[in-house]
């Protein structure tokens, strides 16, 4: 610790003492290194080696700090004298520091300083060689860079590192690393100013008629190839707001689930997360939501809510049915007088959401994988919420923003949710703005490479070339992946004795490695143990996510598997496979899920699922959801096989069990049809 503290003052001493070198010569440090950068590199290296040598290094005396400071000066001179003066200095610098370069390693690392201060004082010295050797600094802005990452991170970019293991760790290439998303700055920025517009709204203490609306509805959509990263900006998004204490719901679509399902289990998780609030401003915040809306249904209406978003019951107790008599009518639309279920579900979905736009809370909403569901434009309508806050005449501000994310490469011009966009544009009721959300250029790469490896930007530059070219030209889910690739196929390791990650470029672009990122996943999952590649092949016929308690009923059944599926969920999520947030196991990514079950044999893959079909129907007792599970599943084998190969006893359960999931289906989501 005490080497540390030291360590990390040294450095800034360096960086004040160049800069004042650099005051004296009247001239900032950019200037003076964008005339003459290779000897102001030449001139902090011995600058550096005289600090960190403690005096022991005669190579800068009190002279020859004004000497360098005099040469500073001349390569910042005007005219082609200023150029001749510049280069006869960077001369007499290079010749220095070919005479001290050989011993300057020598030195520091025999008074014991780590391998990262001898490498970069090696790497400034170097560049008054000729020719100049590849790893040689020939930047001050980059060796700044280095010195603050030492400053910040001693232990991985100071230190020596000798554990391998440890060294593995810190990528966070196998587990959980930091959220920071490189090469995403100007997305994160833009996505940060909408949501600053909506608070500054919301928090602003002006009249709302002076700016003719009380109501400000921010529209975000990110549109990207899988994998581009478009989740992560939205989960960056709801933490920062969550931070902040916004009411969040977040929708992440699916192909197998119905739009309205989707929304119903966002709004339950919306509750479920509040409902444990019972004091201070947000408890009366969620308080109010919750009379909104039961104030502006009736007694059918209340029943489906109750069965599409359960955990509001548990925020009703304060209220009394007779609140809803007591209305004074001028509550949020009623759903008195509506007929099918659908347009009840719509409804009380649009009630919701007026509930939480009046509730004068900042409101974050975010929708995933848009392009498998485009039908929540009718299922939330944010123009109809607009005319109700703001022709009501409210002067109280409130705002909103929804982010909305898709595959671009999925969705054309003439798609729906296009249309859609465009009219919402052309509403002018909203604002809409549009992000595409590419791939990671070299640069980005190369800045991630030296953020996963704990190493400067010059010594992964030509690994991060081969990653790009080899990456479909960069894209960040296809470059994580393949990093972990060459990691575990040893073509990327830690040395102990240079104490830092090696490669070979060469080995590496030589390798037969797919340049498909499906592909490069199937090499990698075939060499799973054949009990964990069975868990997560049964995981990707039941969805992307999976209850734990749908699991433990599958683990019940003796006939179904030999081993414990809950045990090998635990190793999926060690793999980073799976991931579990709270009850429920999910994969990290979709391409991940589509890659396993693709996997499957066909003629298997359909007989799977069958079997995990049979196995949850022996265990779904009275359980609705678990039998609507389990025909959904034994009809996917149905619709590809036929009835044909069912026997006649088969025939009869399923039509039976069908029945059955069709009375529970209209019991749970629909009324009468007026």
């Amino acid at each position: 610790m005490l080497q540390s503290i030291q360590y990390s003052h040294s450095i800034l001493d360096v960086k004040f003492r160049f800069e004042v070198l650099c005051a004296n010569a009247n001239q900032k440090s950019s200037a003076i290194s964008s005339q003459c950068p290779r000897a102001v590199c030449v001139a902090l290296g011995k600058l550096l080696l005289h600090m960190f040598s403690r005096g022991q290094s005669s190579s800068l005396d009190e002279s020859d700090g004004a000497n360098i400071s005099n040469g500073l000066a001349e390569c910042t001179q005007n005219g082609s004298r200023a150029v001749s003066q510049a280069g006869k200095r960077t001369k007499t610098m290079h010749g220095a520091s070919d005479s001290m370069s050989g011993s300057a390693n020598n030195i520091l690392s025999g008074l014991g300083m780590p391998f990262s201060i001898c490498n970069l004082v090696q790497d400034l010295l170097s560049a008054g060689y000729e020719p100049q050797p590849n790893l040689a600094l020939a930047s001050v802005k980059e060796a700044f860079w280095d010195l603050t990452q030492m400053k910040i991170n001693p232990q991985s970019f100071l230190f020596d590192r000798t554990c391998p293991q440890k060294a593995l760790d810190d990528t966070g290439l196998f587990g959980n690393g930091d959220k920071h998303l490189i090469g995403r700055e100007k997305e994160i920025s833009a996505l940060m100013s909408l949501k600053d517009k909506v608070a500054a709204h919301v928090s602003a203490t002006d009249s709302a008629s002076s700016q003719g609306s009380s109501f400000r509805c921010e529209n975000v959509f990110l549109g990207g190839h899988p994998g581009s990263g478009k989740s992560s900006l939205l989960q960056l998004l709801i933490d920062a707001c969550n931070e902040e204490q916004w009411f969040v719901l977040g929708c992440k679509f699916e192909k197998q689930s119905a739009p309205h399902v989707i929304l119903a289990r966002a709004f339950n998780d919306f509750f479920g997360r509040w409902g444990a609030t019972t004091t201070g401003v947000m408890s009366e915040s969620i308080h109010d939501v919750c009379r909104g809306i039961f104030s502006a249904v009736d007694d059918e209406g209340f029943g489906l809510l109750c069965d599409l978003v359960p955990n509001f019951i548990s925020l009703i107790p304060f209220l009394s049915r007779t609140l809803r008599q007591s209305s004074d009518g001028d509550s949020i639309t009623s759903v008195d007088q509506v007929g099918s279920a659908t347009k009840r579900r719509i409804n009380l979905f649009n009630v919701m959401l007026r509930s939480l736009c009046s509730s004068g809370r900042r409101i974050l909403i975010c929708f995933d994988d848009l392009q498998w569901n485009s039908d929540c434009f009718e299922g939330l309508n944010f123009l109809d919420v607009h005319d109700t806050l703001v022709v009501s005449g409210e002067t109280q501000r409130r705002g909103l923003m929804v982010a909305w994310a898709y595959r671009s490469n999925e969705v054309d011009e003439s798609n729906d949710l296009m249309r859609r966009i465009d009219y919402m544009k052309q509403s002018r009721l909203v604002n809409v703005t549009m992000m595409n959300i590419g791939e990671l250029t070299e640069a980005d790469i190369t800045k991630l490479s030296s953020a996963r490896l704990c190493l400067p930007w010059r010594y992964v530059k030509d690994l991060a070339a081969v990653v790009h070219s080899k990456t479909a030209n960069g894209n960040p889910f296809f470059v994580i992946q393949f990093l972990r690739s060459i990691i575990q196929n040893r073509m990327l390791e830690f040395s102990v004795q240079q104490r830092r990650f090696v490669w070979d470029c060469d080995i590496i672009d030589l390798q037969m490695i797919s340049d498909d990122v499906a592909k490069l996943l199937t090499t990698t999952f075939d060499k799973l143990p054949a009990s964990l590649m069975k868990t997560v092949q049964i995981m990707s016929c039941l969805g992307p996510q999976v209850e734990k308690s749908t699991i433990e009923l599958l683990n019940l059944d003796q006939q179904f598997l030999p081993f414990d599926m809950i045990h090998e969920l635990d190793r999926a999520v060690t793999e980073l496979i799976l991931e579990k947030a709270g009850p429920v196991f999910q994969f990290t990514h979709d391409i991940i899920q589509h890659t396993i079950y693709d996997l499957i044999p066909l003629a298997s893959r359909k007989l799977l699922h069958k079997t995990v079909g049979d196995a949850l129907l022996r265990s779904a007792a009275d359980n609705p959801t678990i039998h609507l599970l389990a025909i959904e599943q034994i009809n996917m084998y149905c619709s590809h096989r036929g009835d044909g190969d069912l026997s006649p006893e088969e025939r009869a359960q399923y039509s039976e069990c069908n029945a059955a999931a069709a009375k529970l289906a209209i019991a749970t989501s629909d009324f009468e049809q007026g």
